[in-house]
Order: structure tokens, then sequence, then C-alpha cells
């Protein structure tokens, strides 16, 4: 990538890199209406847009008591439930607004990255968005993840340069003390940019960060006290804070969420992040392998822009690492959810990796730097063909390239027979091996390239041929890298189902009937039915169910358990069941208790057995 450039006879015209910028919004912007139109709606985006319109309209209060459980800080509900206020309750309402947020994004992350590095590489970041489907994907969703993203692009838009106005500078803690409050994982953000003002707008400047930011994260925990430590206390360790007891749920029931995932399957989590997260996490990853000394770089304002990135970058990548991949951190962890949690600080990856390249690419690397890149390149590579495994088809598996001596002679048998049946190998374990092998070799391949053109064309140093080989490549590819989840859940458009889904359960459930749920995970039709009244423990499914338990403790904390489920089935006047789950529901909802209504043409999802039965109680 630097110092690769082709000669030309004259410059390029000034105005290309606008127009390449402007090409990959709308790239970007395609995209997204598509995603948004196809994807299945999922748990955490019914519970963000309906618990926000509760909010919104009053029906409930942030950590009431038995109330929907508030386990994400407020603002997270409270955003998306301010555009459906204004705009409309709905699917639709949500994943556009998140879209113009994703869209806000990216244009902070350009005008920080041209700020600092002029348009082309400006230019670049856009296209870092355009061509990651997944991040895509995930934007078109209403999601927490997309709210954080937007935050943290505008915090470096007002906050980082040589001089910033006192506005923008009491404006940026600000918005970091909303972050902190939309969602409490991002609570390292705010102290780090209150030193970073110190450090590179002066202490007049740093003081009033650190008093806007101090006021506002007060004002809201203060607005919200005492109710609000719940948020905090699975951070805070038992033993250290007793008198935060009344803030938790009693350890007398077991929460029937228990994942149990193995060692292979953290490491598949762990590089699908990668492969979606490429250039913030690879190009950042080398941005720090490739730091010069102090000395050596162009501005002192660059190296503090870049040491706040990446000491936040990196900070907040490894504590959701951890508590993804590595640990139980709460009963309901979620090990795949890793890719998307690295979705909240992209912005921040981006931008180290632009202003890291631009000013501070060691040019003269050690020897230990040199082997730590070709090793960075192998092991980065061979994990991203591991996470690919469930992409490989039956033609790589079925090539007949095993040499086998025969009855009749020498001759080849596929790969997989020789492995399953030789060697006695489970098919999964076949496939890992194959990609993982193909990963490899293509590591391999980028390092032998770069080792041909350091030696043919190139004056720069081997280490920065490979680097910049590495990460083109990875560029270019990434739609590859996004294989397997960025497909399109569904070919019908789930926006209008679920609209016209929402129609009809609004035209035949009664005003103040008391609905019970098990329509599936996603709680998102109910959006549609404000005149229902429902328990709103279930908007989180089973990941607050419990075995045991007082089951008024565990209402009042948004849970439930078996006696709870008992008790309301006995009071509820509706019921939406999922046709997948009907079956355990077949005896209780006997025709002489319960009257079916007319099935409803359309679903929230094109998976099988997600379509709708709804039930009401006989008189």
């Amino acid at each position: 990538m630097k110092n690769l450039s082709i000669p030309m006879k004259k410059e390029l015209p000034p105005w290309l890199p606008f127009v390449l910028a402007g090409v990959g919004a709308i790239l970007y912007l395609i995209q997204a209406i598509i995603y948004a139109h196809t994807t299945v709606s999922s748990l955490d985006e019914g519970s963000y847009l309906i618990k926000g319109m509760f909010y919104l309209n009053g029906t409930y209060k942030p950590f009431e008591p038995y109330g929907p459980l508030t386990n994400k800080a407020p603002l997270a509900f409270i955003i998306p439930g301010i555009a459906e206020y204004i705009f409309g309750a709905g699917l639709r309402t949500g994943r556009y607004f998140f879209i113009f947020l994703g869209l806000l994004t990216i244009l902070g992350v350009w005008i920080t990255a041209r700020r600092w590095s002029g348009n082309w590489l400006a230019a670049l970041t856009v296209w870092i968005f355009a061509l990651s489907p997944m991040i895509i994907k995930l934007h078109a969703r209403a999601v927490s993840e997309v709210i954080i993203a937007c935050i943290l692009a505008w915090i470096c838009v007002l906050i980082l340069d040589k001089e910033r106005p006192l506005w923008q500078v009491i404006l940026a803690a600000s918005l970091a003390a909303v972050a902190v409050f939309t969602r409490q994982n991002m609570a390292p953000i705010l102290p780090f940019l209150i030193l970073y003002t110190f450090w590179q707008h002066g202490k007049q400047k740093g003081i009033w960060a650190f008093a806007a930011g101090s006021f506002f994260f007060l004002a809201f925990h203060l607005f919200y006290w005492p109710r609000v430590m719940t948020i905090w206390t699975p951070w805070l360790p038992e033993a250290l804070t007793p008198f935060l007891d009344p803030f938790r749920i009693p350890t007398d029931s077991v929460p029937i969420w228990d994942p149990n995932i193995d060692l292979w399957n953290r490491l598949n989590s762990f590089f699908q992040g990668i492969r979606y997260h490429f250039i913030p996490l690879i190009g950042g990853l080398f941005g720090l392998v490739l730091l010069p000394p102090r000395a050596d770089w162009k501005s002192v304002p660059a190296m503090r822009a870049a040491f706040f990135l990446a000491v936040s970058y990196f900070t907040l990548v490894l504590m959701h690492g951890w508590a993804a991949v590595a640990s139980q951190y709460e009963s309901y962890s979620c090990v795949f959810c890793f890719s998307n949690y690295l979705g909240f600080f992209d912005p921040l990856g981006i931008l180290f990796f632009v202003i890291a390249f631009s000013y501070a690419w060691n040019q003269n690397p050690n020897r230990v730097v040199q082997i730590l890149s070709i090793f960075v390149v192998l092991i980065v590579a061979t994990g991203i063909g591991f996470s690919l495994f469930e992409q490989v088809g039956t033609g790589l598996l079925n090539v007949p390239i095993v040499p086998r001596l025969r009855s009749g002679g020498f001759g080849f048998i596929a790969i997989v027979d020789a492995l399953t049946q030789g060697l006695d190998m489970p098919l999964a374990l076949v496939k890992r091996w194959i990609s993982s092998s193909l990963g490899f070799f293509i590591g391999l391949a980028v390092v032998f390239a770069a080792f041909f053109i350091w030696k043919k064309r190139s004056t720069q140093q081997f280490t920065l041929v490979l680097v910049n080989s590495f990460l083109v490549t990875g560029f270019i590819l990434s739609p590859i890298l996004h294989l397997g989840e960025s497909k399109r859940d569904c070919e019908t458009d789930i926006i209008r189902d679920h609209e016209n889904l929402g129609a009809y359960l609004a035209s035949i459930i009664p005003p103040d009937s008391l609905v019970y749920w098990d329509g599936g995970n996603a709680y998102t039709p109910m959006i549609y039915v404000p005149q229902a009244r429902i328990f709103p423990p279930q908007i989180n499914d089973g990941y607050t169910f419990h075995i045991g338990g007082d089951p008024d403790v565990l209402y009042y904390f948004s849970h439930w358990n078996a006696e709870l489920d008992q008790r309301w089935r006995t009071e509820a006047d509706i019921f939406i069941i999922e046709a997948k789950r009907y079956a355990n529901w077949k005896d209780f909802l006997n025709p002489q208790d319960f009257q079916e209504f007319a099935k409803p043409v359309d679903s929230p999802s094109c998976i099988e057995g997600a379509e709708l039965r709804i039930f009401q109680r006989l008189p």
C-alpha cells in the first residue's frame, strides 16, 4: 500500500477521491437496505425496540421492578425508542434509523481520516465499510453496536486534532458519558478521553472535559438511582461489595441458559471476528507492531491521537474478547457474539490504522519485528481458513489428490475418504483441517509473493512489503472473508412481513388483553400491538428463565421460573405460539378451553416452523 505508486503522466483529478468515497457510501447504503429487508430479527433487536417504545410512551420505566429487564444501560433502549416515538413504532423505523446512524458513522470516520491522512485514505475508510458485508448487516439492524460506533466516530471528529474549540471538547466528553450510559461496557472510553484531552489540549480543556464528562455520568446515575446499580453488579466482586447484594439476583436459582462451548468453537468465534473486521483488527495490530520510537514520529499530535486510539481500541477488544470467547462472565454470555461486539469500536481501529500508517510506519523494523510479522500473517491466515470450515464444499472435499496403491496399480482417492476412512477422522474435523491448511498455504503464498516483490521491484524493507501485501489481499478479498453469515437470511421482505403480521395481531387481539408469548426468540412482532399487556420477562425469552428460586424475587428482577410460568398460563388471555413449539402446547391449548384464530398469512421469519399460531382463552 504505502509507496507502491504507479507512475502517471499527469496527476489524478482532485475530485476523484471524493467521488470514490461517495460511490462507496452509496454501495454501503444499497447493501444496508437489502439486508434491512431480508435479515431475520433477533432477540436483541426485538428487545431494544419494544423496551424503547415502552420507556418512551410511559408504559414502563428503566430498571422498574417487575418490568422489562434493563440489562443494558438505558440509552441503548431509549435512543431507538425516540425514533419510534417520532416516526412510529415498527421494524421499518428501527432499521432505517440505524442505517442512518451507520451512514453517520462512516461520515465521522471519513472526516477524521481526511483531517489526518488526506482524501485518498479517507476514501479508503469508506470502502472498508462498503466491502464488509457483515458490518453492513450489523448496521442494518436496530442493535446498540451501531449507536456506539456512531458515538465513537463523532467523538473522534470532535476531539482528535492538534487544536479543538472548547465547545467541541466539552461535547466530546459529554458524548463519552452518553456512550457509557448506552452500553456500560464502554466505561473505559470516558477516562481515556479525559486523559487524552489533558495530554493533547492542555490543562484548561482537560478540566472542562473532566467536568462535562463527570457531570453527565453522575447525572445519569442520579436520575436512575439506586436501581441503576443492577447493571454494574456483574462487574464487581460479590465478596468485596456485599452492600450491593440488594441489586443482585439471589443465588438460590440456576439460570437455564448455561452455554458450554468447547475450545474449537471459541477459536472459531475468535477468528470469525478477525475475518469480519479484518482491516480494523489486523491493520491495527500491524500498526502496533510497526510503531517506531517516539522520536521518529512525523507529528507529535498524530502520535498522541494514535496512542489514544490504540489504547482505547485494544483495551475494548481485549475486554470483549475475554468476556465473549475466554470466560463465562455471566449467565447470558454469548461466545459467538464476539464479531458483533467488535462492531462497537470499528471506527477506533480503522482510524488508528490510518494515522499509524500515515505518520509512523516503521521503515526499518528489527529482526524480531520481521519474524513476528511473518508469524502473524501465517497464524491469521490459518485461523481465517479454520473459521471458514463450514463453507468447505463437497467439491474441495472430493478432490482426488491422495495417492493410493490399489490392486490395479497406483491411483488417487478423495481427501475426505482418506481422512474419514483411512484415519477415522470425523467429517467436521476433516473440514477444519482442510480449511486451516488452505488458509495456511494462502498465507504462505502471500509471504513468498511479498518476498519476490521485494527482491524484484521494491525499495521498501521486506516486512513493509509483506504487511502491505497482506492488508491489500485482505481488503480486496473482504467479501470472501465474510462468507457464511453475510448471505441474505431470507428472500422475502422481512419488514413487510412484520408489518402485515403486526396489523393482523393488532386486529384480533382485544385491547387490554394479557398476552403470553412463546412465539420465538425475537419479541419484535409485539411492537405492533401496543394495546396488549405482556409478561415483561418474556421479552428476553429463555435467557432470563431460572430453575428454582423464589418466584416473586425473580419477577422483581425481571426474571422468571417454572412457577411463574404456570401462574402466567392461568392468567393469560391470548397465547402466541411459534409453530415448531406447538407440540409442547398441544395438550394445554385444548379446543374446550381455547379457540385458535386463523393462522397469519405472514411469518416473522423465513425459517421453517417460525409461523405463529394465536389462541384465545374461551370465557
